[in-house]
């Protein structure tokens, strides 16, 4: 196989067809597309007809792999009829990693599994811990959508049932009105950390939500550390612009903009500012459907990914049943703390799964590896190079990888921000074994004699360093809780 083609391998999990109309069909779309073999872009084609049941390209840009049974219009529609589900992927350039995924975001439909190779070497694996028929969809009737809103299921021509999901008919789930009230009241304070704009440096915005203006509307108004303003007025904070992530405006600066802006729907705004006022809304939008954004606080989207997520019942239900149940996104946002966007070796082939309803394949509690650790904090720590066996290391829901061995360097090292811990928590070593874990606390280590090396804190207290080829001491007792 060419190093820089990528190829899809198509399973047919569900069996022969059980009912006419059950033929499983394939279409791929997408845009920049090169090298395509196996298939003709947007052309709906049975599986039977792709040779050795594999498509493989050079490149592509939005791609997505729907498989339905029977046939199906390009593209196929939540309310069209057809029961089908989707894969979306990307490989911008020849030999470029392949950025691949799930989605259930518009619907819960024909259920499909994925595996491959990541980027770095290790395995991946997304799928489905809970089967479609009976739980997932029992679940979507009984604990998601509202008494009214079960006209969201649908039957397909081919006897199954699907759900249309809250992107499509936010109608038909929990109204997010009284979330946002609640915040409002309380006058909720937020911290929301930008992305980084090419050139410049990420910007704070903090504020707090208020009684709506009577003159603008605006019921939450925050400003930036570089000076910038962001508002959101009630109306456009409304539930189905929350389900759906999109679909209002915001002020930025005092002018009116698009939710998500680009160089068409905001053909005079520059990019940097773009970029800020786009992932400033995103973060809210993480904060409300995955129920991060509490009256308590701290309400740091800094902290939102290493929250467990729908922990205090606000949120998206939707979102939730599909984290809870795959691993797949549940709702527009889902890859940016959820772990569902996997960077897969475009030299290795995918295996796309098409399942039976009732299968439970393919899932992982782990899916992508990968590090995913606050972006900034008060503390901080290092471990030198040849400190690979330590494997992934976790703080709550952060995780913090190996670095890779490259030219010159001999990787295994690690570093990073510590999360704010005002309690005693466990800092893991999941290469060690379950119980290989130390103890962390803010401006506090206790480490007992677990590790094979010591480490100290820097003359600032802020922090600490750990030598290089750090190992677990074999047959090692994890140290006790402090109590102090």
């Amino acid at each position: 196989m060419s190093t820089s083609s990528v190829t899809l391998n198509l399973v047919n999990l569900r069996g022969a067809p059980t009912a006419p109309g059950e033929d499983i069909y394939i279409l791929l779309t997408g845009e920049n597309v090169t090298g395509l073999t196996g298939i003709t872009l947007g052309t709906v084609t049975s599986l039977s007809q792709i040779p050795n049941a594999a498509i493989s390209f050079t490149t592509i840009k939005s791609g997505r792999l729907y498989a339905g049974l029977g046939q199906f219009p390009n593209p196929p529609t939540p309310a069209g009829g057809i029961y089908y589900g989707w894969i979306e992927f990307s490989c911008l350039a020849a030999g470029d990693n392949l950025w691949i995924n799930m989605s259930n975001v518009d619907l819960l439909g024909l259920p499909l599994s994925i595996a491959g190779t990541e980027a770095g070497g290790g395995s991946f694996s997304l799928g489905y811990k809970s089967p479609m028929t009976p739980t997932l969809l029992n679940t979507m009737k009984n604990s998601v959508l509202t008494r009214a809103g079960q006209g969201a299921v649908v039957t397909t021509a081919s006897g199954q049932q699907m759900v249309i999901g809250p992107t499509v008919m936010p109608a038909a789930y929990p109204d997010m009105t009284p979330y946002v009230s609640s915040l409002v009241q309380a006058q909720t304070a937020v911290t929301i950390v930008s992305d980084t704009p090419p050139g410049g440096a990420p910007e704070t915005f903090t504020g707090n939500f208020q009684a709506a203006d009577p003159k603008t509307g605006v019921i939450l108004s925050l400003k930036g550390d570089q000076g910038d303003t962001f508002e959101l007025t009630a109306i456009n904070l409304s539930s189905s612009i929350i389900y759906r992530c999109d679909g209002g405006t915001v002020i930025f600066n005092g002018r009116v903009v698009p939710q998500n802006r680009t160089a068409t729907n905001d053909p005079s705004g520059q990019p940097a500012s773009q970029i800020i006022s786009n992932s400033v809304f995103r973060n809210l939008m993480i904060g409300f459907n995955e129920g991060y954004l509490t009256t308590a606080g701290p309400n740091n989207s800094s902290q939102f990914p290493g929250l467990t997520p729908f922990a205090g019942g606000n949120g998206n239900l939707y979102a939730q049943a599909i984290h809870n149940g795959t691993n797949s996104y549940g709702f527009p946002y889902a890859d940016s703390n959820l772990k569902v966007l996997i960077q897969a070796d475009p030299t290795q082939p995918v295996t796309v799964s098409i399942l039976a309803d009732s299968m439970a394949y393919g899932y992982s509690a782990d899916p992508s590896g990968g590090s995913n650790q606050p972006s900034s904090g008060t503390y901080q720590f290092g471990i030198g190079a040849g400190s690979g066996a330590l494997g992934a290391i976790r703080i709550g829901n952060w995780v913090y990888e190996p670095s890779a061995n490259t030219a010159g360097s001999p990787g295994g090292a690690y570093g990073g921000f510590l999360p704010d811990l005002t309690e005693w928590t466990q800092m893991q070593f999941t290469g060690a074994g379950p119980d290989a874990y130390i103890w962390v606390k803010n401006g506090q280590i206790s480490a007992g004699t677990c590790l094979n090396a010591a480490g100290s804190w820097n003359e600032g207290q802020t922090v600490y360093s750990w030598p290089a080829n750090l190992q677990w001491v074999p047959g090692a007792t994890a140290p006790a809780k402090p109590t102090s």
